[in-house]
């Protein structure tokens, strides 16, 4: 495509010299004014070559690429987005949990968070695996703040691995 457009532009200049050359080397009176126009055909004919010659067909298949491939850089960009947006809220909402924990003076080293994708079209968290000692403070803060019930709360005790 780049190499067409060179050979375009490399086309009119060499027009527009051999024009200029034309012009200037013809002398003044109607002759001049036969060159002129002739120079006018020749500069026009230089501009609409690349009309004439090209490729409808190829020039159709590549645009159905390009979209097609713009149509799967969406979709990975999206499900890149997806991606880093769930993990971004699952670390949020285990340092919360490691922060409350701390608050609530709770023998708590870990927090994983599994989240789920809503009907509504969002990341909520639907449970969660605590490295460290049960403490219902705790337990009941992450299912009155968070959403996860304390079925859905797993805990594991530091001392059994």
């Amino acid at each position: 495509m780049i190499a067409a457009i060179r050979d375009w532009v490399l086309g009119l200049t060499g027009a527009a010299l051999f024009c200029a050359v034309a012009t200037a080397l013809t002398p003044d009176g109607p002759v001049k004014g036969v060159v002129k126009t002739l120079c006018g055909v020749v500069m026009a004919a230089a501009l609409l070559t690349p009309l004439f010659s090209f490729d409808f067909p190829s020039y159709a298949l590549y645009l159905a690429e390009a979209r097609r491939d713009a149509a799967e850089i969406t979709v990975q960009a999206e499900e890149i987005s997806d991606s880093l947006s769930r993990t971004i809220i699952a670390e949020r909402l285990e340092a919360y949990i490691l922060d409350k924990a701390a608050e609530l003076g709770a023998n708590v080293t870990g927090a994983e968070v599994t989240l789920q994708w809503s009907t509504e079209g969002a990341w909520y968290p639907s449970a969660v695996t605590l490295s460290g000692n049960y403490n219902a403070a705790l337990s009941d803060c992450i299912e009155g703040e968070l959403g996860i019930p304390q079925a859905a709360q797993t805990w594991r005790d530091n001392a059994n691995g």
